[in-house]
């Protein structure tokens, strides 16, 4: 039997301090022990919510054993790691691996309702002394991208009007000062989304999230391998459009200009392919001990490794050091996650949040690297948020209420507003 917990938002208070001591540590550049001093009591936290609270009937069964499986196989190829590391750097490197397979546990902790919730309420109770934050400490509000707005977004339809208006000028203030591409398309694809729910009719609207959901979980594929034999390589735009796009940033500073259709990203792809292929690491990967040692990095004089240790693009990562074994297992909770959200469930939010999973996974070819971090984090949340029954439950009408009540003083009722249909008692019972 379960144990039932009155109050989550201890669970909830710990996703928001993920976000909040991640930037105390930096304002007062505090050493590493610091850090993953936090990490490990945030961690703690997390795993005695699953052990004593977590109830595994909340959440899809088969969604449920692909993340354990995933996240076991992380810590397999943690020991490998731990058979091979010598020397401060490479140990520095897997503890702080170990603590982003361990991160994963959140997909599970956000299968539950009030957990997610009380999360979004504490992150907009405290968005505004947060972003005052960031612009007086790192001069751009730009520090605080990786919060919770793009779950928000999706939400759009139902959040109550003064909210949204005040939403919609976070996410100008976000669009004016980001300086990177990737932030720049989730944001604006996530604004698309949120917004299509509003005008376009639901069967319609099905249809094509139905549609683009197969696209976006097979085309990276596709462009993979015509991009490994020559074919067509997606991140060499100069070749294929015309013209020069400009944006501007700052680095260090210093105002330059970036081109929209610089290609930083084919070189990572070798790398990796190289790394793997000269050491015959394709199925279970190199363990997070090792980089890649692709030709375009020579080894770095302070560490004393080979090439890069991580990279750019998150999918890279999983397949440098979890092999394809890894990525199989993290591509199969993308699928099993968006399937669920577009095909069963009863409400509009959970089936475009579905489709947004699913540009998630194309993102991972591009960016979304794991970290243990907020903006990987509101990643991990979404994927709970549709392996979840609770969720997928709710009736449009019932999903209004849940979404509403974030915006709301708590109410001491015994029962929410969205708790009300049979289907939903019997997903929690």
């Amino acid at each position: 039997m379960v144990k039932k917990t009155k109050n989550t938002k201890y669970i909830s208070l710990s996703m928001l301090l993920v976000m909040i001591l991640y930037m105390i540590c930096d304002i007062f550049k505090l050493p590493e022990f610091v850090m993953w001093s936090v990490r490990t009591g945030v961690l703690l936290v997390f795993y005695k919510y699953i052990i004593f609270y977590f109830n595994i009937k909340q959440i899809d069964k088969t969604g449920f054993s692909i993340v354990i499986f995933f996240i076991l196989w992380q810590l397999i190829n943690f020991l490998r790691a731990c058979y091979y590391a010598e020397g401060y750097w490479m140990w520095k490197n897997i503890v702080n691996q170990l603590f982003i397979s361990l991160f994963y546990i959140i997909v599970l902790i956000s299968v539950n309702l009030k957990v997610v919730r009380d999360y979004l309420k504490f992150y907009w109770f405290f968005s505004i002394p947060l972003a005052i934050l960031s612009q007086l400490y790192y001069q751009n509000i730009q520090q605080l991208n990786y919060m919770p707005h793009i779950l928000l977004m999706l939400c759009f339809m139902f959040i109550p009007k003064t909210h949204k208006w005040f939403l919609i000028g976070l996410m100008f203030l976000f669009l004016s000062t980001f300086e990177h591409r990737n932030d720049m398309g989730k944001l604006f694809i996530a604004f698309v989304i949120g917004i299509s729910l509003i005008y376009l009719h639901s069967t319609v609207l099905i249809r094509v999230i139905k549609i683009l959901q197969f696209a976006l979980l097979f085309t990276p594929i596709i462009l993979s391998i015509t991009g490994y034999i020559g074919v067509f390589n997606p991140f060499q735009m100069d070749k294929y459009i015309k013209g020069d796009y400009y944006f501007i940033a700052t680095k260090n500073k210093a105002v330059e200009k970036r081109s929209f259709k610089l290609d930083t990203r084919t070189f990572i792809y070798e790398n990796v392919l190289y790394t793997l292929n000269k050491n015959n690491d394709f199925w279970c990967g190199r363990s997070p001990a090792f980089g890649d040692e692709g030709g375009t990095f020579e080894d770095n004089l302070i560490t004393g490794l080979k090439g890069r240790y991580g990279n750019e693009v998150g999918i890279m990562d999983i397949l440098l050091w979890y092999g394809l074994i890894g990525v199989v297992l993290y591509f199969l909770i993308f699928i099993r996650a968006s399937y669920l959200a577009i095909y069963k469930s009863r409400n509009r939010i959970i089936k475009a949040l579905g489709l947004y999973v699913s540009f998630l996974w194309m993102m991972s070819f591009i960016w979304e690297k794991p970290l243990f971090e907020t903006f990987f984090m509101i990643d991990l949340v979404m994927l709970g948020i549709c392996l979840s029954k609770q969720f997928r439950y709710l009736t449009d009408i019932e999903m209004k209420a849940w979404v509403s009540s974030i915006f709301v003083k708590p109410i001491n009722v015994k029962k929410e507003p969205y708790e009300t249909t049979l289907a939903f008692k019997r997903s929690i019972s």
